[in-house]
């Protein structure tokens, strides 16, 4: 699939690491997201501020740091993570 996300636990079970095929961002660059107004700087962090049950989010080169709010399961805001990430890629 040229759209894969790995999926990895992190040591904070708020937190989980979604990884994609090609750098989101230049080595060494980062943007750290907790506001909407921060979101604008990426079209991933944009769409990840949108999804129901996201706290922050944090990107680095290819890895998405995602990390929810409090009262939500990753049950619940996995999949819609996941759709959001593969929503702001290019189509293969």
């Amino acid at each position: 699939m040229g759209n894969s996300i790995k999926i990895r636990a992190t040591r904070n079970e708020g937190t989980l690491m979604f990884a994609v095929k090609d750098a989101l961002l230049p080595y060494g660059k980062s943007i750290p997201v907790s506001q909407p107004g921060v979101a604008k700087l990426h079209p991933v962090a944009e769409a990840l501020m949108a999804v129901p049950g996201v706290d922050s989010a944090w990107i680095m080169g290819n890895e998405i740091m995602v990390t929810k709010k409090v009262d939500e399961r990753w049950a619940t805001v996995k999949s819609r993570v996941i759709e959001a990430i593969r929503s702001t890629l290019p189509k293969p």
